[in-house]
């Protein structure tokens, strides 16, 4: 199955980035952009990265074409769960939520799963912060779908300090997964950019990850990082009408156009009981990049994880057909590791504690 033909739905940042990784791999016999339907017949495999109000079309084509689908997109969970047996009755793979979060942080949990005897709590939280000053939030995805998530409203918000993210005390925030350094202890993380003290918030969302259908008896958080402030400054443009049909193209312009240096971060914490022993383990992610590198942060962790897999799926280390959620690829032992030495080869920091 080597050399497949890919086509990329979706020409946003991460559908550009997904090209930049199939290219720098040399992993397809050929690569382009979904311009229309008659081009499909003459690839072999489609990758979504659709903004949200079309999302649902990569699966769709998937069905009407029979071709396998790595899926980026953020389509709601049932869409795919309700087409489970068409999918497998035509014979194809469909990989949904195959990106940072959900996507890499499924794997982890996966691969974790097999670790205990019983899982207890699973708490993720992820986002994106400036790298070197506050007050600013670096736009590095769909910025129609990052404004829409946050109108639905926020809930659970919380102010934070984060210091020198490294292995040391624990956090008085305790609902938070983060790890505060004691004072003058040798940072773990010293090589990592993100060593300077900062305040960001965060807030719990209603996501729609499969790990909520895969482990439904599991008490599972998600939580989002932005900066200090963010909460009041979304407010503050949404109550001037900033987001308003007839203003969002301005809005967009005027928030996305100014470029720094940005981190996207993400721990999983998991906890329940391995050996009649209580367990925790704790897994830290972190994708840097300068303002002026070709892919910021977001992109280079997002787009990773699908091409990844398109090469696993283009060397027959994925054959079943039918919906594989992340977690379920993440219990192969073997092919977690294979995928997290190329995500770390580059450049993105994964440390497990």
């Amino acid at each position: 199955m080597e050399n497949l033909r890919v086509l990329i739905l979706g020409k946003g940042r991460v559908g550009q980035a997904v090209a930049y990784y199939l290219k720098k791999f040399k992993a397809a016999k050929k690569t382009a952009f979904f311009d229309n339907e008659r081009q499909i017949k003459n690839f072999d495999i489609l990758i979504g990265a659709l903004p949200s109000k079309v999302s649902e079309k990569g699966l769709k084509l998937a069905l009407k074409y029979k071709k396998d689908l790595i899926d980026v997109s953020a389509v709601a969970i049932p869409f795919y769960l309700k087409h489970k047996k068409e999918i497998f009755k035509k014979g194809i793979k469909v990989i949904p939520g195959c990106g940072f979060s959900p996507g890499l942080v499924n794997l982890i949990v996966g691969f974790e799963w097999q670790n205990f005897d019983k899982i207890e709590n699973i708490e993720i939280e992820a986002g994106t912060l400036p790298a070197g000053t506050n007050f600013f939030f670096p736009f590095t995805w769909c910025f129609e779908d990052l404004i829409e998530e946050h109108l639905e409203g926020f809930s659970g918000y919380k102010e934070e300090r984060l210091k020198d993210i490294g292995e040391g005390e624990e956090n008085k925030f305790s609902s938070s997964p983060f790890v505060k350094t004691r004072e003058g202890e040798e940072n773990k993380f010293s090589s990592s950019p993100f060593v300077k003290t900062r305040e960001y918030e965060s807030y719990f969302i209603e996501e729609w990850n499969s790990l909520l259908y895969t482990f439904k008896s599991q008490n599972i958080s998600f939580r989002v990082i932005r900066p200090i402030g963010f909460f009041h400054f979304f407010q503050y443009l949404k109550n001037y009408g900033f987001f308003k049909k007839e203003n969002i193209s301005f809005t967009k312009k005027i928030l996305t156009e100014g470029k720094k240096d940005n981190i996207t971060l993400g721990l999983v914490k998991i906890s329940g009981i391995c050996q009649q022993k209580k367990k925790e383990v704790l897994w830290r992610i972190f994708s840097f990049a300068k303002k002026q590198e070709k892919l910021n942060s977001m992109q280079k962790i997002t787009a990773l994880v699908p091409v990844i897999v398109f090469n696993l799926i283009s060397q027959n280390k994925i054959q079943n057909s039918g919906i594989s959620f992340l977690e379920e690829i993440g219990k192969n032992k073997e092919l977690f590791q294979e995928i997290l030495i190329i995500i770390r080869k580059e450049g993105i920091l994964i440390k497990r504690k």
